[in-house]
């Protein structure tokens, strides 16, 4: 459990977001692959660092690509008529598998999902189609899977999780039926699992598999090996050992579970909800809406609504925890805006950050980020 004391791994990474691009809106999920970083999201234009808004503007329609080291633009351009919220790629990372709510890219009709060529943004011939948006891809082998709110794929019904191939063909036999919207998917390091994280009370008629499952990935039957959280889980990540969740419910959890048992680790809480996570070097990351982090195990402890009970540290829409322990980290660079991060993930050594934030990082010693980067940004 959290306790108020600040302990275990510490956070190497600056409280300084480098020199990268930042976006005009909200990156809403992030995928590095080699040396880039592929966004999707609301925003509608990319600028370079330090520019103010409309200054440097290059249109990017809720796609782009920035390269980590460097920080610029890449050319990668395929362009979507709406939101992107969903990004994965194939296991040689030749091919980039976006979802959304979208209806077309590169100006030809693809309904919530598409795929491009990792390194042209061409359009390829991969071309399923949803009849509403799609949160979640994971892909293993040759095998593609979605998860949100649609009803049908490739007009057959299927119940917001669904498996396509490489061609777009609906895998028949890869049925799971969930009860509300999916709204992660993680495959298992061997691709035998396939992890869903959402909204969902039951699955496959199943009441007792509420907000998180682990199903197997040719059948998918109910593999019943994981403990299952009271709210509803937003992002799944995992090292060798363990896999991290993140949540909204009452304010904002976070939890660890072993990936041998299943069985349930660490948890915490905050004063909002909790919609990113990633783990680098012994530390978890987490990103969301909230400002405070309420100690739980720690009487009085915990959170009511959106309000801590007791004590409360404060941490402006991030923060780090040791990966082993749930104890937090002293590292707080900040971010503003009322819904704050959206998007976390780990390349090359440092973190990228995708939101809603207009500030990221350089705390003022309330903790509130005072550096000027939107949408996007890196700690490196």
């Amino acid at each position: 459990m959290l306790s108020t004391t600040l302990a275990g791994a510490s956070s190497s990474l600056p409280l300084t977001v480098g020199q990268t691009y930042q976006a005009n809106g909200r990156a809403a999920a992030l995928l590095p692959v080699g040396n880039t970083i592929y966004l999707a999201g609301s925003f509608t234009s990319l600028r370079p660092y330090g520019a103010a808004r409309g200054t440097g503007e290059v249109a990017r329609n809720h796609l782009a690509a920035v390269d980590r080291a460097t920080g610029q633009l890449l050319p990668w351009n395929p362009g979507a008529n709406k939101e992107a919220y969903a990004l994965a790629a194939s296991p040689d990372g030749s091919t980039i598998y976006v979802g959304g709510l979208f209806s077309q890219v590169s100006g030809q009709s693809r309904l919530k999902v598409a795929a491009f060529s990792s390194a042209t943004g061409v359009l390829t011939k991969w071309a399923p189609s949803a009849n509403n948006k799609v949160f979640a891809i994971a892909v293993t082998g040759s095998r593609v899977y979605l998860g949100s709110t649609f009803t049908t794929i490739n007009g057959v019904a299927r119940a917001n999780a669904a498996s396509v191939d490489t061609n777009g063909s609906l895998d028949a036999a890869w049925h799971p039926s969930l009860s509300a919207p999916v709204r992660a998917l993680l495959a298992s390091a061997s691709g035998a699992s396939i992890y869903a994280g959402g909204d969902f009370v039951s699955v496959n008629g199943d009441t007792k598999q509420k907000h998180l499952v682990s199903l197997s990935a040719s059948t998918a039957l109910v593999q019943s090996r994981l403990f299952h959280p009271g709210y509803p889980v937003y992002d799944l990540t995992a090292d060798a050992t363990t896999m991290y969740m993140a949540g909204n419910g009452s304010g904002g959890n976070a939890a660890s579970a072993s990936l041998a048992t299943g069985a349930k680790g660490w948890s915490v809480q905050t004063d909002g909800g909790i919609q990113a996570i990633s783990v680098l070097n012994g530390s978890v990351y987490i990103g969301g809406h909230f400002d405070n982090v309420c100690p739980t195990g720690v009487a009085p402890g915990g959170i009511t609504g959106y309000h801590c009970t007791g004590s409360q540290l404060t941490r402006h829409k991030i923060l780090a925890v040791d990966a082993s322990t749930g104890s937090l980290d002293p590292w707080a660079p900040g971010a503003n805006s009322p819904l704050g991060v959206f998007a976390l993930t780990t390349s090359g050594g440092g973190l990228q950050v995708g939101g809603d934030f207009t500030k990221l990082g350089k705390p003022d010693a309330l903790g509130q980020a005072t550096q000027a980067q939107q949408g996007y940004g890196q700690f490196a």
